[in-house]
């Protein structure tokens, strides 16, 4: 009579290839339908056959089958094929997360060095170094355990006894499936995951027709230079006033949405409101649509500056390779000393030539002697005092400057504080002697990060409020206007990508044309959805103020 002792081993060498297989397919299930670090709806759903994972085992067994043996020619394709999935599932992943759009391979997988240098700006060096060896460790163990899932898969597919055994288990798993809760929100079960493989397909196409998709982008672009062509740009009426158009980065729409986020910023609106009347200006607000949303800022620059709705990076590139005339161009050539001014640029930028300022304050030309906060260099409190001792104090003709203020960057977790005296700053020394406002916010969980980002917007307002108040004696037009919506974890899912706009000046004569655009009085903006897009700004602003009001034809928002 057979013994347990003789019925386990009996049993335990085909149990053990057995049990090799099933975790093998667990784990590529596992790693490839992770959908981290977005929350899993359910926690069983990443242990359903993945259709892309499913026809390689089954490819794989087959070729086992017909004796083809595993060798590298099969095992690193195989490992590198499981590998770009996992990636492309990371990027569908995160950039609806941050950037509330669809992920585009061609175009995002341009922005990883970018991804790197924010993290490299936004967190601890020794933490970055930890994360850069987690991933690299990862990277490791991920290729090993693929290789490894695939060599056990070929195994068990080359074992003519465990063939039968194979597929009762698959057919006995298939049977289970429906019991298991379904991928989707509130759908019916599925036996399984959500594939995505029609997704990679689609950007592969992309990728291949790319030139089509350039040819198409260009007319946009020619489209705008014939307008230009057309439109009259002497900027006359302006009768040589300053102009400073100030760019807030991630100063949105929720800001004013929001109940909560209004709450906390509503009353510093009501004191910049009064500050104003106090010392003689006017404001009138509107909202207009970014061409971005969560990030890439220079998509939103450069679509205020060239009157081209540049919604991708693609678009962006042909723009500044092109001749197109943009917003300082038109400065030059009235007369003004045109003055870029970007704390946030770190490294050299010769496409930043194409936009035509005669003079471009990049990170290392601030002579900054103090603490970088986050991603920020430095505080821009200390930019905007930097740029009027160098260049708005002793101006001989009249400027048009362009702020980029940066210190309302996410993650928002380390800020400057502001000084109340201004005299000061200097060189940004005594920023060491003082305590940063900082929150317990780390990457990639911006959900907690309310509070932070509008005390980051509060401080960029009181840095505008108290700048107009100390330096701004005259007549300028300022125009101050974010650049995109701040994280969708902090607006929440399918907001507008709308940011407010602000027009301040001493002369009514400058704030009636924007009147007439539907602007209204005060910092608060209450225009209904939809709003215009940031590129009807370009033309309207050139043909207002290039004409008398009697002969202005169209209005600002009237689109191309």
């Amino acid at each position: 009579m057979l013994s347990l002792s003789d019925l386990a081993e009996a049993v335990m060498p085909g149990i053990s290839p057995t049990l090799r297989f099933i975790l093998a397919w667990a784990f590529l299930n596992v790693l490839t339908n992770l959908n981290y670090p977005a929350p899993e709806i359910h926690f069983l759903a990443p242990f359903r056959p993945c259709p892309e994972i499913t026809i390689l085992i089954i490819g794989l067994s087959v070729a086992a089958w017909l004796g083809l043996p595993y060798r590298p020619t099969v095992s690193i394709p195989l490992t590198a094929v499981v590998i770009f999935f996992r990636l492309f599932r990371l990027g569908d992943v995160l950039v609806p997360m941050y950037l509330n759009r669809d992920f585009n391979l061609y175009i995002d997988s341009q922005y990883v060095p970018d991804l790197i240098h924010l993290l490299y700006n936004t967190v601890p060096l020794g933490t970055f170094i930890g994360y850069f060896g987690a991933a690299v460790t990862l990277i490791v163990v991920v290729g090993w355990g693929t290789w490894w899932a695939f060599k056990s898969i070929h195994r068990y597919g080359a074992a003519t006894g465990q063939r039968h055994l194979f597929l009762a288990l698959v057919t006995a798993l298939l049977s289970l499936l429906p019991l298991i809760p379904p991928a989707n929100m509130g759908g019916h079960p599925r036996e399984f995951s959500r594939g995505f493989f029609h997704r990679v397909v689609g950007e592969i196409d992309f990728i291949l027709h790319v030139h089509g998709y350039r040819t198409r982008n260009l007319e946009a672009i020619l489209e705008s230079k014939a307008r230009a062509e057309q439109t009259p740009a002497s900027l006359g009426k302006l009768n040589g006033a300053d102009v400073y158009v100030v760019f807030v980065e991630s100063y949105g729409h929720t800001v004013f949405a929001n109940p909560l986020h209004f709450s906390m910023i509503a009353p510093l609106l009501k004191d910049f409101e009064e500050s104003l009347k106090a010392h003689s200006f006017a404001v009138h607000s509107n909202f207009v649509t970014s061409p971005t949303y969560g990030g890439t800022s220079w998509l939103a620059h450069g679509t205020f500056a060239s009157g081209v709705p540049l919604t991708s990076q693609l678009l962006y590139d042909l723009l500044v390779t092109s001749d197109h005339k943009m917003l300082a161009h038109y400065f030059n050539e009235a007369g003004y000393r045109t003055i870029s001014v970007m704390p946030g640029t770190t490294f050299p930028w010769p496409e930043g030539e194409v936009f035509g300022y005669q003079k471009k304050y990049y990170a290392w030309n601030f002579d900054y002697r103090g603490p970088k906060y986050g991603w920020s260099p430095m505080p821009d409190q200390y930019v905007l005092d930097y740029i009027y001792r160098k260049e708005v104090a002793n101006r001989s003709q009249p400027l048009f400057i362009e702020y980029v203020l940066i210190t309302s960057h996410a993650p928002f977790h380390l800020q400057p504080p502001y000084l109340e005296d201004w005299s000061q700053i200097d060189d940004g020394t005594i920023f060491h002697k003082k305590d940063p406002i900082t929150f317990p916010i780390v990457w990639p969980d911006l959900s907690q990060a309310g509070e932070a980002y509008i005390t980051s917007i509060a401080y960029e307002l009181k840095v505008i409020k108290a700048y107009l108040e100390q330096y701004v004696d005259d007549g300028a037009l300022v125009i101050i206007l974010g650049d995109h919506q701040p994280n969708p974890q902090i607006t929440g899912e399918s907001r507008p990508w709308s940011v407010p706009i602000h027009i301040i000046s001493r002369n009514p004569d400058f704030l009636e044309p924007f009147t007439a655009w539907g602007y209204t009085p005060g910092m608060v903006p209450r225009q209904p959805l939809p709003h215009p897009g940031m590129e009807t700004f370009l033309y309207g602003f050139l043909q207002d103020f290039s004409k008398p009001p009697m002969e202005r034809v169209s209005s600002q928002y009237t689109e191309p």
